[in-house]
């Protein structure tokens, strides 16, 4: 029996899961954890709040995941000197380091997935994903 198409997905989705999980493990890390890091780097100074926001998580749920960074020492949460009620949230040496092995992983990964593929292949595909992910937005 055929399989459907939404099936290839979720294999890709798991095995890709399975690869990020394995390598990150290492450095303590879950996937979230490592999207909440690159985020966090590349926004170094910002609040608890908008990490949340820009997450779609609530607030309770954001101080929980920033607790497994902090005590991991990739973050440290400062009182905003303006109003003390708000913690910025900076990255420290070791998380620049750890985004620095999260972005390698990162892209091996995409190297493993696209292997073979010419540029031409790629580009074909990246339309049949855009097209996939408007379906999905309507």
């Amino acid at each position: 029996m055929e399989k459907e198409l939404g099936e290839y997905f979720r294999e890709i989705n798991t095995a890709v899961y399975n690869k990020l999980e394995e390598r990150l493990a290492k450095y303590e890390l879950v996937k979230g954890q490592a999207r909440l890091l690159l985020l966090i780097k590349d926004n170094d100074g910002c609040t608890q709040k908008e990490l949340a926001n820009f997450v779609g998580v609530k607030y309770s749920s954001m101080s929980e995941r920033l607790n497994k960074l902090e005590r991991n020492g990739y973050i440290e949460r400062v009182s905003d000197e303006e109003n003390m009620k708000y913690k910025r949230i900076f990255i420290t040496p070791e998380g620049k380091t750890a985004v620095v092995q999260c972005r390698k992983i990162l892209k091996e990964i995409d190297e493993q997935i696209f292997k073979g593929m010419t540029k031409k292949d790629k580009v074909q595909f990246e339309t049949y994903l855009n097209k996939i992910i408007k379906n999905l937005s309507k």
